[in-house]
């Protein structure tokens, strides 16, 4: 869970996970109201954890069927979104990508 680098207050997986939609570049932390960034580290994770479920539709050319790859790849869509809180690092300085 991220933690805020200003206070040191840890967040709940029910506040990172609902800042996470927000897509705003600063964050407010929930106790001390400092603003707060997601680190560069994070959201080159992110970037890249989003194209895991795509390596699957491969499995087509071995001839399984459409319809267990589509499920099998919303599974796991499901469990990033449950997941990705846990990845979540904060920073007090936005950090460009590059």
């Amino acid at each position: 869970m991220p933690i805020c680098q200003h206070c040191g207050y840890k967040w709940s997986w029910k506040e990172t996970f609902v800042k996470m939609f927000t897509f705003k570049n600063k964050l407010r932390c929930p106790s001390c109201d400092s603003f707060q960034y997601v680190s560069k580290k994070s959201k080159n994770q992110f970037s890249l954890i989003l194209f895991i479920p795509l390596l699957f539709l491969p499995l087509v050319s071995f001839g399984v069927p459409k319809g267990y790859i589509l499920a099998f790849e919303l599974i796991v869509y499901a469990l990033m979104l449950i997941l990705m809180p846990f990845l979540y690092k904060l920073s007090n300085k936005d950090e460009p990508m590059w």
